[in-house]
């Protein structure tokens, strides 16, 4: 058994990939804490410890507010880390991006011995291009591969999202030989494989979750919809929270798509399965940017998983790992193109049938079963003397 402390600036009810990773810690026997926001809902359960630090998660649209809000996390965060450290060090310390720059919570924790995993879930550089856009943004990407390869730099491992992420890690100076991947696969106990092919005969059901920007395209979904055929019946439920929510609803309204776009509150992960069975055909409509084709979106893993078919925007990491053939893919940022997809696949249950089958094939060869020894070996490899002798005592007895 090893000591974990998982750093994370999120939302841990709703952040999937930080709770399956300490679950699943917890669950081969290790002592796991998480620091991260505080929740409503938000408690110890399933083994890990979760201490919750008092402050809203910014989502608007101030650089500033942003930097003020990472420095008030980044300084309690730390502060709690060493507090929990004083009387029996951690072992591994994983702090979980975004920004890269939360690795300095856990920087004073060498001081006890603990080595530090930067778990690195997107690409900030791209993603500021993206929000801010223009010199300023281009500048500021600039800084953020500097403050990238710091951060990088001050972790003994770096975990990547997928390979063309590790790729892109290492093109910015990352050594190849710190970085490890580990994919956004869903949870088993949680995604499993429903009936697909739900339609009716009703209206048919499109349903896209997850934190709600610019860059999730929706804007290109509304003008899909309204592009079919109202006789068509098609519906869009929207699931999440996010800076471009207000301006998705007031452009729903707008278009006079208030009837056929519903907007969900976010929920915790346990309760997505539910919502996802109501629907027909599951959405990733992101639009084309350098962040975006640098993204696997852990909806696609999550509807693979649960046998609704996807139609996703041909974007270069979606191609990598799914084709044609088990996602239909449209051309990225282009309402046409997604009007015509969705309106095959609402005439043609075989097509989506075929679909669900070939991505719940994808999805179990990137499963949790296969990427939860690649994150034991991530953290494992960097103790191997400690995890050898903890494995077999006898040995240590006969020294």
């Amino acid at each position: 058994m090893i000591r974990v402390l998982i750093i994370a600036y999120s939302n841990y009810v709703r952040d999937g990939r930080v709770k399956r990773h300490a679950e699943a810690l917890a669950q081969r026997g290790d002592q796991v804490d998480v620091i991260c926001l505080d929740d409503p809902q938000l408690c110890s359960a399933n083994g890990v410890h979760t201490i919750g630090i008092e402050m809203p998660r910014y989502h608007g649209p101030s650089r500033l507010a942003y930097v003020r809000s990472y420095l008030r996390f980044f300084a309690r965060a730390a502060a709690m880390a060493v507090r929990l450290s004083r009387t029996r060090p951690y072992d591994a310390a994983i702090v979980c991006s975004i920004p890269d720059a939360v690795v300095l919570c856990a920087a004073p924790l060498r001081l006890f011995g603990t080595r530090i995993v930067l778990d690195v879930h997107d690409t900030m550089p791209e993603l500021y291009r993206d929000k801010f856009g223009g010199r300023r943004g281009l500048l500021g990407a600039k800084l953020l591969r500097l403050e990238e390869r710091a951060s990088a730099w001050l972790a003994d491992r770096v975990i990547a999202v997928h390979d063309l992420h590790r790729a892109r890690l290492e093109d910015a100076g990352i050594p190849p030989a710190k970085i490890r991947v580990v994919l956004n696969s869903p949870d088993p106990r949680i995604f499993g494989a429903q009936s697909c092919g739900r339609h009716d005969g009703g209206d048919f059901v499109v349903l896209c979750h997850g934190t709600i920007t610019h860059r999730l395209g929706l804007d290109v979904a509304f003008k899909a919809l309204a592009l079919l055929d109202r006789g068509r019946k098609v519906r869009l439920n929207v699931i999440g929270r996010g800076d471009y929510l207000n301006e998705a609803k007031n452009l729903a309204a707008a278009m006079n798509l208030k009837e056929r776009v519903s907007f969900l509150p976010a929920v915790p992960i346990e309760q997505l399965p539910a919502m996802l069975t109501q629907a027909d055909a599951g959405l990733v409509p992101n639009r084309p940017s350098a962040a975006t084709h640098l993204m696997l979106p852990v909806k696609m893993m999550e509807y693979a998983a649960s046998g609704i078919p996807i139609i996703a925007a041909r974007l270069r990491t979606v191609e990598h790992y799914f084709g044609d053939g088990a996602v239909r893919l449209f051309e990225a940022g282009n309402p046409a193109a997604l009007a015509e997809a969705i309106d095959e696949l609402a005439e043609n249950p075989a097509r989506r049938a075929q679909l669900a089958q070939s991505a719940a094939r994808v999805a179990e060869a990137l499963s949790w079963k296969h990427q939860s020894q690649c994150y034991f070996e991530a953290i494992d490899s960097l103790l191997r003397p400690k995890t050898a002798a903890l494995a077999n005592p006898a040995a240590d007895a006969e020294m």
